[in-house]
């Protein structure tokens, strides 16, 4: 016997816990990259104008930053694109 589909997951809750995932691993790298970058680089510029230190704590916040906000403009233009999807739906026959 086939075990019962469970329908209480949702795609929001898996993009949460995905986003959550990228966001401690982006975190993670940028540590990684800051302890041991700082020698090479002591700054870097990013966004064509803005010096970051190259410590662990900043290198972390930024990657952090950078995920979330990639990962938020995502889900915005999902949202608006199931938006525009769901439009079309009504004259449909089933």
């Amino acid at each position: 016997m086939t075990p019962v589909a469970d329908d209480s997951t949702d795609g929001r809750r898996i993009f949460l816990v995905i986003v959550v995932a990228v966001v401690l691993l982006a975190g993670g790298i940028g540590f990684f990259v800051g302890a041991n970058g700082a020698s090479v680089a002591p700054t870097i510029t990013v966004f064509g104008g803005f010096d970051i230190p190259t410590t662990p704590a900043t290198m972390t916040l930024y990657g952090m930053v950078l995920a979330l906000v990639s990962l938020g403009v995502l889900l915005g233009l999902v949202t608006l694109a199931s938006r525009f999807d769901d439009v079309g739906d009504t004259d449909r026959p089933d």
